[in-house]
């Protein structure tokens, strides 16, 4: 089935037509748009219900004694998961947002780790049912920023007190046995996590031998536990940033987050013939370095809004999904071999001639959007064209 999606302008087809309600009065869709704009409203109001479903039954595991472990969680959890994928998927690969589906796919993460969390605190004795759990849970990179990709990894960090420090092993055994419950129960959930275990203190020690570890943290998002602990690394990751050495660490992330040689030949930058899309030059990596020029002191990127790289955002997200998609896995080149599937997926394809070309020239005059908004002062961001 052709998507009736075309290029940039994905996100802009309206959907203001027709009526609101489905009561006794209401006129069937007679249009294809009408009829695609009613699905994708019955798509989103069955994704509310199964998210709701998701934390209903967490609540209801945990407090269950005795029913507060793992497999039971999973085996319920499982097939709601499930279902969430299969609607936000069909919902996309009909012509819906690209921004709505990136952002859902994290709000299903998050309430997969929040539930887990919630039974795994309390059957390992972390925690009872009133106070509040020594540890926190954060989203961080693409996950802190809800943006998820099918093939994305859930960047999560587990945010243990400073006491845990003095502990010979660095974690007490009923954190241990929670974050163990958390990690195991989103693999088997089908989540691919990439995560790690620190005090707010071991993350700026590491932070100083490895800038790419503040350039994660800059999307940093609460999910769950010890809002303080949260706030500790919130803090202390801004005052870094805003300190009088902030302006060599607002480099290092942006030496990190680069992925190109500003002065480099197109050749040489491998805008050529089968591009990766995130880590490639002027690819999704460079926009978040396009993004964070210019962040303010605190070290939260502000949301963009000069038009050419709102555009490249959502057309290099739209590929990219699309991608995962058709690839089954993370696959982030563009390669030949998929090219006509994403041709076909995105509506560019015409009879009787290949317009591969039409979507690599796509491709390529977004990336040069990023890459232009790299070479421009910060200042200028506004007056970019």
């Amino acid at each position: 089935m052709t998507i009736g999606v075309q290029a940039s302008a994905a996100s802009h087809a309206s959907s203001a037509h027709g009526k609101a309600g489905l009561g006794s009065d209401y006129d069937a869709p007679t249009t294809e748009a009408e009829r695609c704009r009613v699905a994708g409203s019955l798509m989103r109001s069955n994704f509310a219900t199964v998210i709701s479903s998701i934390r209903h039954n967490s609540r209801v595991i945990a407090s269950e004694r005795g029913a507060g472990d793992g497999p039971n969680a999973v085996k319920v959890l499982r097939p709601l998961v499930a279902q969430a994928h299969r609607i936000l998927r069909e919902r996309f690969e009909a012509g819906g947002s690209v921004e709505d589906y990136v952002c859902d796919r994290a709000k299903l993460a998050d309430s997969a780790v929040i539930g887990l969390l919630h039974i795994a605190s309390i059957s390992s004795g972390l925690r009872n049912r009133s106070m509040v759990a020594p540890l926190a849970a954060v989203a961080v990179g693409g996950y802190g920023r809800r943006e998820l990709a099918p093939g994305s990894d859930l960047d999560l960090l587990f945010l243990l007190p400073e006491s845990n420090r003095a502990c010979a092993d660095g974690c007490a055994p009923a954190t241990e046995a929670c974050i163990s419950a958390v990690v195991g129960g989103l693999w088997d959930l089908g989540f691919v996590l990439d995560h790690a275990v620190r005090s707010a203190s071991e993350c700026l020690e590491l932070v100083r031998d490895d800038p790419t570890v503040l350039a994660g943290l800059l999307d940093r998002r609460f999910l769950w536990g010890g809002f303080s602990l949260f706030t500790s690394l919130d803090t202390a990751v801004t005052a870094l940033l805003s300190g009088p050495d902030g302006g060599r660490w607002r480099d290092a992330v942006g030496r990190a987050l680069s992925s190109t040689d500003r002065f480099a030949s197109p050749e040489t930058q491998g805008l050529g013939k089968e591009p990766d899309l995130k880590r490639g030059p002027g690819g999704l990596r460079d926009l978040q370095r396009a993004i964070w020029i210019n962040a303010p002191g605190s070290g939260h990127p502000r949301l963009f809004t000069e038009p050419s790289l709102v555009d490249a955002h959502r057309f290099l997200w739209l590929v990219r999904c699309h991608l995962h998609l058709l690839a089954g896995r993370a696959e982030d080149r563009l390669s030949l071999s998929f090219q006509p599937g994403i041709t076909r997926r995105l509506g560019l394809d015409a009879p009787r001639k290949s317009a591969a070309p039409l979507l690599m020239d796509l491709v390529r005059r977004h990336r040069w959007s990023v890459l232009a908004a790299l070479n421009v002062p910060a200042s200028a961001g506004k007056a970019m064209r």
